[in-house]
């Protein structure tokens, strides 16, 4: 497989049904990760990972081993509305492994993924992108967004971030939606920022995404925040009304951060892979293509993708943008 990402959605000819059936998302997961959809020229393959154990409704991938850190993510899918998800180095069965992320002291069940906020077996949209080693997954929770479209899909991650260190084999992380109780508004959280990079996730209220390791390899789970330059408040990407209005005037154009991912207090781990922040109140259509952006490489084509922080039911005020980079390797 291509370290190019790869853009799945659910109005694809062929792409699979999400509910809030036990098992829904891992039969989703099975497609997007492992095995692809749709036939002739709607073909689309699966990521990269491999299927390494299998349960009732659970299932164990595998990134990349060669591109990547060989790290394991499992999946428990077997209630309704939300899955339990996390991260392992290694494992011996589908319920066994090491390097938990998240710990079990941190998280005794894992961290929970929202697919719908009824449980139903009515369909959900959603929007995948990415490749053999890292994954995001938007997913529109409740009939409450229909209006809004797929701009206020809540966000979910795993995989290997970009990592500033050199060799890095722990630099695997899972997405936290800020919560561990479902239907709670505190969803969504895993694309919020902290205003300065002086901010410790000490706490469930700062904590984005679980990290597997620090940068010194020490075992055990850490909690991860995000930070990006311009970030005012908390309310997610793209969300501040505070910021500069597009285009900006001094140069017509875009103004745009990489994603931070922090360790701990001024340590950056690395980057949320291929995204990118605009320093803006979310400046461009909803699935909108965007092409040789000025600050890109040549030839960049990036994805505007929105998504909703901080609210179970639909809020305009929490509605944020990301862009993704689909034309180069994470």
């Amino acid at each position: 497989m291509s370290l190019i990402p790869t853009v799945y959605k659910s109005s694809d000819p062929g792409a699979p049904l999400l509910s809030g059936d036990p098992g829904a998302l891992v039969a989703l997961l099975d497609l997007l990760l492992v095995d692809g959809y749709g036939s002739g020229a709607n073909r689309k393959a699966g990521m990269g990972w491999t299927k390494a154990f299998t349960g009732t409704n659970v299932r164990a991938y595998r990134n990349s081993v060669l591109n990547g850190t060989g790290y394991y993510l499992r999946v428990d899918d077997t209630a309704q509305r939300s899955a339990l998800v996390r991260g392992f180095s290694a494992m011996t069965d589908i319920d066994t492994g090491t390097d938990a992320t998240p710990s079990v002291a941190l998280k005794a069940a894992g961290s929970r993924w929202e697919k719908s906020f009824v449980a139903s077996s009515e369909g959900r949209a959603w929007v995948a992108v990415g490749n053999e080693k890292f994954f995001y997954l938007f997913i529109d929770t409740s009939n409450a967004f229909s209006s809004a479209g797929s701009a206020a899909m809540h966000p979910h991650y795993a995989g290997d971030i970009t990592s500033l260190k050199p060799g890095d084999r722990h630099n695997f992380v899972v997405s936290y939606k800020g919560s561990d109780t479902e239907g709670s508004n505190s969803i969504g959280f895993s694309l919020r920022a902290v205003s300065t990079m002086n901010t410790a996730p000490t706490s469930d209220a700062t904590t984005y995404l679980f990290l597997a390791r620090n940068y010194q390899a020490v075992p055990g789970s850490m909690r991860s925040s995000l930070y990006f330059d311009g970030q005012t408040q908390t309310r997610g990407i793209g969300t501040d009304t505070n910021m500069p209005t597009y285009p900006f005037p001094v140069n017509n154009g875009l103004l745009y951060s990489p994603v931070v991912v922090l360790e701990t207090n001024m340590t950056p781990r690395g980057y949320l892979p291929g995204l990118y922040a605009p320093l803006h109140l979310r400046p461009f259509p909803e699935m909108a293509l965007l092409r040789d952006v000025a600050g890109f490489p040549s030839g960049t084509e990036l994805l505007a993708k929105g998504f909703q922080a901080d609210q179970m039911t639909y809020n305009q005020s929490y509605c944020g943008q990301v862009l993704i980079d689909i034309s180069s390797e994470w």
